[in-house]
């Protein structure tokens, strides 16, 4: 039997009174709520279905089939195909899952009404919070960390990636080599993990390679790092991991709970 979400859910999660959540989906004006505050309690309550009133119901489950996409702006080319790469294989799996995906210009953020989930890969804190205050429907992070407990996030499992590593070489016997992300909590989060990280950004970075044993996940390193015998290339499966983030789309489309909002595949 399906959990009926209450009010005091709802301020729960939020970390406020029940009465300050009414005041919110109420719309009082005679309150002083934050802004901060107010866009916080509303996506929850878009999170976890909390509808009020008939009338919101039936705004919350009009579906588009339509989800959006947006990331940074690279001049890196090893970046940009990193990209490439996250793009056909997304668009392969919205086909399968019967969405049409629409890459979103990063430099025009407007609230969007005809998409019923946006993505963020790669993004900023920053960009991502932006994108978040903007708009009521489910915005997930991919290959970036936020921090925030109800959005949805699914990063490389870089941990099982270390394991496997250590595997390889000896525990902690290799340096992580990594395309800088944009995340600043991501970089730290990978930093924390390994013994050793060298993040590349661009061709010359790799003038600075040297004899000493590296792994790497990412396809545009493989293709420069693949002559280097001192090299382990542990591939992720880019697909399963689309996968992962249309089984979040669908959790948070449908407004289902679920308490493992941070997921490393």
């Amino acid at each position: 039997m399906d959990k009926k979400i209450t009010i005091r859910d709802i301020a729960k999660q939020a970390g406020v009174s029940v009465a300050t959540v009414s005041y919110v989906i109420n719309n009082r004006t005679d309150q002083r709520i934050s802004e901060e505050t107010k866009r916080k309690v509303m996506q929850i309550v878009n999170l976890l279905d909390y509808t009020p009133n008939s009338s919101a119901r039936s705004l919350s489950t009009s579906k588009t089939y339509s989800i959006a996409l947006y990331m940074m702006t690279e001049t890196s080319l090893l970046k940009r195909s990193e990209q490439l790469l996250l793009i056909e294989t997304l668009s392969e799996a919205s086909t399968h899952y019967g969405y049409h995906l629409i890459i979103q210009d990063n430099k025009e953020i407007d609230k969007l009404n005809h998409v019923d989930a946006i993505l963020c890969f790669d993004t900023t804190l920053d960009f991502f919070l932006r994108i978040g205050d903007k708009n009521l429907v489910p915005v997930i992070a991919v290959d970036c960390l936020i921090d925030i407990p109800w959005f949805f996030q699914v990063c490389s499992d870089y941990k099982l990636l270390k394991k496997n590593a250590d595997k390889h070489f000896g525990a902690d016997n290799y340096c992580y080599l990594c395309l800088t992300p944009n995340n600043e909590l991501l970089k730290s989060f990978i930093c924390n993990t390994f013994r050793e990280v060298k993040f590349v950004k661009d061709l010359k970075d790799f003038s600075e390679i040297t004899n000493q044993n590296y792994v790497y996940n990412q396809n545009a390193l493989n293709d420069l790092m693949a002559e280097n015998e001192n090299s382990c290339y542990i591939p992720y499966d880019l697909r399963s991991k689309m996968d992962r983030v249309y089984h979040c789309i669908d959790l948070a489309i449908n407004r289902i709970p679920d308490m493992e909002h941070t997921q490393f595949v």
